[in-house]
């Protein structure tokens, strides 16, 4: 590519075409489509569908997490000690795809029990074995980002791509969920087509992945094995992995809290059917995949960090803008969303080609590669903030529960659902830019893959 790879990495051609960066992109595609859906519609199936307390929903949303602080570490330490013809990740890419999608399928396709808790406990087990599916392609899959080139400026361009396939399956996802829901007999037969569509979505993504990476060359390292102990003192030491991870999780409980509440917005301020979600959120993911290429070039020429910090105040501040939207004022929801996508885009896109860094300045002061335990912990702030975002946003709207209805769906407060999708969101995305502040790179001579130039600015 454009810089010397590390003595245990063999040359890539870059000059081609990038078929295998792209490749890999592409296994993204499943994990956007989980995204999508799950943000969006989880919360709102348990509670219309399923009939579970909005509290109680958000519990058995929450407590699966639990498990991933366990699982992500270890899977990132099992991915870094893996040898097969295969590679280190992939392996992982094709099992945990299947087993994540099908338990994605059969998470749609629950039907209510006669007691409420008890809905809710199997809802929590199925969605338990989801998230260790999920943990088993996803942590794997997001280390590969570190591995499949060593370059700094590639590394954004890939995470430019990857975001560009993310907002591609957002747009696909949200076209085409509300018309699946629009077309059933009822919401729960509408819930079960789309748990098996997406299912199928996300195993056709990892065996793609899989498939498109066969060729990548990544390092192959000694491994000593390191203990759960180790983990935290690793997030602890390495500073720019934990502001970095203390700023996504931000990102990513508003995210959870902004795409969960913008259903209840639409439905319970602007008196439009869910249906339109259909039609405003492919704005945003049209804007995203339109303006990706601008904040990947604008992150190489100008510096990740403080690109990032733009990115992040402007997705806050545009959270504010709804305050002023009427309900007759429908349409002002495009450009809304327009601004929104723009905004969020440069939010997610500059922190993950940002995460690779953290990995080369652990090997810089260890000496090992040990991208599957950084990553491990980037991910699970990743998950945990949508678990957490998810909890929080049903605790937001249960203090503004007015009644609930003779089928058992709760009606919501109009002045809490537009406080918890313009405040809640915009305090959130905030608190992201407040932590990525005192982001620093160390300057350290030979460190792979971090650009000396941002550093040295960055520690002036």
């Amino acid at each position: 590519m454009g810089r010397a790879n590390s003595p245990t990495q063999k040359p890539r051609a870059w000059g081609r075409p990038d078929w295998t960066g792209f490749g890999w992109a592409t296994g993204e595609f499943g994990l956007a489509c989980y995204v999508g859906i799950t943000t969006i519609y989880l919360l709102f199936y348990a509670t219309q569908v399923l009939h579970i307390p909005p509290v109680v929903a958000g519990l058995a949303l929450l407590v699966p997490r639990v498990w991933n602080v366990v699982a992500d570490p270890i899977v990132g330490i099992l991915s870094d000690k893996t040898r097969t013809r295969f590679g280190r990740r992939r392996p992982y890419l094709l099992g945990g795809a299947l087993l994540w999608g099908a338990c994605f399928a059969l998470l749609f396709n629950l039907s209510p029990l006669h007691d409420r808790l008890l809905s809710a406990v199997w809802f929590g087990m199925v969605f338990l074995v989801n998230n260790t599916g999920l943990s088993l392609y996803q942590v794997p899959y997001a280390t590969m980002l570190a591995e499949i080139s060593r370059d700094q400026q590639v590394r954004t361009r890939l995470a430019g791509y990857r975001e560009i396939v993310s907002r591609a399956a957002i747009l696909l996802t949200l076209a085409g969920g509300p018309w699946l829901l629009g077309h059933a007999a009822s919401k729960a037969e509408g819930f079960r087509i789309i748990g098996v569509v997406f299912g199928i979505a996300i195993v056709v993504g990892g065996v793609a992945a899989f498939l498109a990476t066969g060729d990548a060359d990544v390092p192959v390292t000694a491994y000593r094995h390191l203990g759960l102990r180790t983990q935290v003192v690793t997030l602890v030491e390495n500073r720019p992995l934990a502001w970095l991870s203390t700023s996504f999780l931000c990102v990513n409980i508003g995210d959870a809290v902004f795409s969960g509440a913008l259903v209840y917005y639409i439905t319970g301020i602007l008196g439009h059917s869910p249906a339109a979600i259909g039609v405003l959120y492919p704005v945003s993911s049209v804007t995203g995949i339109i303006v990706a290429p601008l904040w990947w070039r604008t992150a190489n020429r100008l510096g990740k960090i403080p690109v990032c910090r733009i990115a992040l105040a402007l997705n806050a501040l545009c959270c504010l803008l709804p305050l002023g939207i009427t309900t007759g004022r429908y349409d002002l929801m495009f450009p809304f969303m327009a601004l929104y996508g723009f905004a969020n885009t440069g939010a997610r896109l500059v922190p993950n080609a940002m995460a690779p860094d953290t990995a080369d300045l652990d090997q810089a002061r260890t000496g090992e590669r040990r991208e599957g335990v950084i990553f491990s912990i980037f991910i699970f702030v990743q998950q945990t903030g949508f678990a957490v975002g998810g909890f929080l946003l049903s605790v937001f709207l249960a203090f503004g529960l007015r009644s609930v209805t003779a089928a058992g769906a709760p009606q919501f407060l109009p002045t809490a659902i537009l406080l918890t999708f313009t405040l809640c969101a915009a305090a959130l995305y905030g608190s992201a830019f407040f932590a990525i502040l005192p982001y620093r790179m160390p300057t350290r001579e030979g460190l792979i893959g971090v650009d000396p130039a941002e550093s040295d600015a960055e520690a002036s």
